[in-house]
């Protein structure tokens, strides 16, 4: 029988769990059925959490681990992958300066796009320390990677992301 306070504890961490449901599968209803299937696996295996990490450490690993799951199902299925597809990253936030002349929506669709085109692994890192604000460590905790590793590819992605906007910049000045 799971206690309504591991229900309330965990409900606290729906939005965010759907956030990192949603960047890994990119899709908003199957992303709610990650996040669905994670609640379930969390209560379950609720007795199982000790409190040696953080609840949101526990939560993220198993949502990462259910959109894993549904995507090698989707897969299975000959489902073709949608990486191009601009709500496989859902940015929390993109606000332009209040003097920008630049369209906000235009922007977010630019920053989705760029951060769309890094390479799977830089892509991980990238998002959970840059956007969701994890610590490499927690980062690399998460991804099962030494933090070297994390930090390598978050350095990685940067350096890709200003290749981008740089040829961006270049098409705009031309």
């Amino acid at each position: 029988m799971v206690n309504d306070c591991s229900e309330t504890r965990i409900e606290d961490h729906l939005p965010r769990m759907y956030r990192v449901a949603l960047r890994i599968v990119g899709n908003p209803d199957e992303a709610e059925d990650v996040v669905q299937d994670a609640c379930v696996k969390s209560l379950r295996g609720w007795d199982g959490f000790h409190g040696q990490c953080a609840l949101i450490t526990w939560l993220h690993r198993i949502t990462v681990n259910c959109a894993r799951d549904h995507l090698r199902r989707r897969r299975r299925g000959d489902k073709e992958m949608t990486l191009d597809d601009p709500s496989t990253i859902a940015l929390d936030e993109c606000v332009a300066a209040p003097d920008s002349e630049l369209d906000t929506g235009a922007l977010c669709d630019r920053v989705r796009e760029m951060v769309n085109r890094l390479p799977d692994d830089c892509r991980a890192a990238f998002i959970m320390t840059q956007l969701d604000g994890y610590r490499y460590d927690v980062a690399a905790s998460l991804l099962k990677l030494p933090r070297g590793t994390v930090a390598s590819r978050v350095f990685r992605a940067k350096r890709l992301l200003l290749e981008q906007l740089g040829d961006q910049i270049d098409e705009v000045v031309q």
